[in-house]
């Protein structure tokens, strides 16, 4: 098995550069040029066992779609031509498989000191504030065994699940007792119920929670509890423990033989108007149970993996934070909570405080309040603000309108000296006015402990806080 490993927006590197062997360059070009320059919609249409995180959420109506996970130029006939192969990524993180081949992709916050071990605490950070993950259990997490995150991540989509019932459908049901309620089957009848007995053998059609979606979910906790930590991801917290007890009891014809067969009626994707989180639930699980197979020494030609949009990350981690400081937080790709251009028509800042006036006399004082926040997961630490990031912004605030708006990034926080927020230069907007400048957010490697980074993270969040009431 050849292991490649690099980072989000690596700017191009070589086989050599990712820890490729000379003699497993023809292997891993042959492998990774299948997944190479390939658009994640057709990936993904093409490969259930691909999971791209917020796509598989049903809530991705962005670009990313259109994007491949990596780009890679170059040739690959000859060893001189694929020393100059150039692999190229973009915001995704995570990690995707093809045949012999596996590529890690971490953030480009993971340390590069060769003296330490390449831990990737700010995805771990921030999976774990965005999907509200036991933290006990992400300590034992390791980035060699990303596909396994899913088990983390299990509750969390269980729990969204139920929040709209005990998912229930149709079952054709055989049944043998005094409670006739379908058609008499004369033949099973006979077999099972001579001499006669007092109950009679028939088949019914009932609504029930014992069903292949739910059989589903149950195979899947037995698996996990296979794992060494299974139980204190199922059993870590009271909600949990009651929701694994609840699919436990719904579930009384679970068999572990039956599995594949579980996994094969789950191959169409549930399309309810109702139980509309168990879709996402439904993907997971086959991810899990196929992995139990798949693992990482599998020569399978399937492409696997699971891949994070870190832009997206970056956002969510954000809203965590900003709520709490009294910001909205639009949901522009579900198209929800922006505000008004004009009739049937709005725009989605990510992050701004305030109400909107909609007939604002420009002879007037702009609230003091009013604010707009953009979030950004690329290096803007020294190039100038993009310009279409500048005309978004203006738009934000002459809409609100706001007088201040601000770009929040994360950076290294050794390309400071200080080990506190960055701000950058304030520009004054002509015309009607307004400022806008850049805001850092550090993100600290030369923390030696997932600990130690949670701890210096959480220090950056309270100053994020104060920088937004002192203003």
């Amino acid at each position: 098995m050849i292991s490649l490993s690099t980072t989000d927006n690596n700017l191009g590197k070589s086989f050599s550069q990712m820890g490729c062997q000379p003699c497993e360059a023809k292997s891993a070009y042959r492998d990774l040029s299948k997944i190479a320059n390939i658009s994640l919609q057709d990936l993904c249409a093409k490969n259930p066992a691909l999971l791209v995180f917020p796509k598989v959420l049903g809530d991705n109506k962005d670009d990313i779609d259109k994007f491949p996970v990596f780009t890679m130029a170059g040739s690959g006939e000859s060893e001189a031509e694929l020393s100059k192969v150039k692999l190229t990524t973009g915001n995704l993180m995570g990690f995707i498989g093809c045949g012999e081949t596996q590529l890690e992709i971490t953030s480009r916050f993971t340390p590069n000191e060769p003296t330490r071990q390449k831990e990737d605490f700010f995805l771990h950070y921030l999976l774990q504030k965005v999907f509200s993950l036991n933290l006990f259990a992400l300590k034992h997490f390791s980035s060699k065994g990303m596909f396994d995150f899913l088990t983390f991540m299990f509750p969390h989509f269980l729990k969204a699940a139920l929040s709209q019932g005990i998912f229930k459908t149709y079952q054709h049901l055989q049944k043998n007792d005094a409670n006739i309620k379908g058609a008499v089957n004369i033949s099973r009848h006979i077999k099972e119920n001579i001499p006669f007995r007092g109950r009679i053998s028939y088949n019914t059609r009932e609504r029930t929670c014992d069903n292949d979606m739910t059989e589903l979910i149950r195979h899947t906790i037995e698996a996990i509890k296979t794992k060494g930590i299974g139980k204190t991801i199922l059993y870590g917290n009271d909600e949990t423990r009651h929701n694994i007890e609840l699919i436990t009891s719904v579930t009384p014809s679970y068999s572990s033989y039956k599995r594949e067969q579980i996994i094969s009626k789950n191959a169409k994707l549930v399309n309810h108007p109702y139980f509309t989180k168990y879709r996402t639930l439904q993907k997971i699980c086959l991810a899990i149970l196929k992995h139990q197979k798949l693992k990482y020494g599998s020569n399978s030609k399937q492409i696997y993996g699971i891949l994070f949009d870190g832009a997206w990350l970056w956002e969510e981690y954000l809203a965590t934070i900003l709520v709490k400081c009294n910001f909205k937080h639009p949901r522009n790709k579900v198209g929800s909570g922006g505000i008004s251009l004009w009739s049937g028509r709005s725009c989605y800042p990510d992050f701004y405080k305030g109400e909107q006036i909609k007939n604002f006399n420009y002879g007037e004082a702009i609230p003091q309040e009013n604010f707009v926040l953009d979030a950004k997961y690329k290096r803007l630490s020294d190039s100038p603000i993009d310009r279409d990031d500048v005309h978004q912004l203006i738009t934000y605030m002459h809409i609100l309108p706001a007088n201040k708006a601000e770009l929040i990034y994360p950076f290294p926080a050794q390309e400071y000296t200080s080990d506190t927020l960055a701000q950058g230069k304030e520009h004054t907007v002509h015309g009607l006015g307004g400022t806008i400048k850049t805001l850092g957010f550090p993100i600290p490697q030369t923390a030696t402990s997932y600990d130690e980074f949670c701890n210096m993270m959480q220090r950056f969040e309270t100053q994020l806080c104060s920088h937004f009431i002192s203003m």
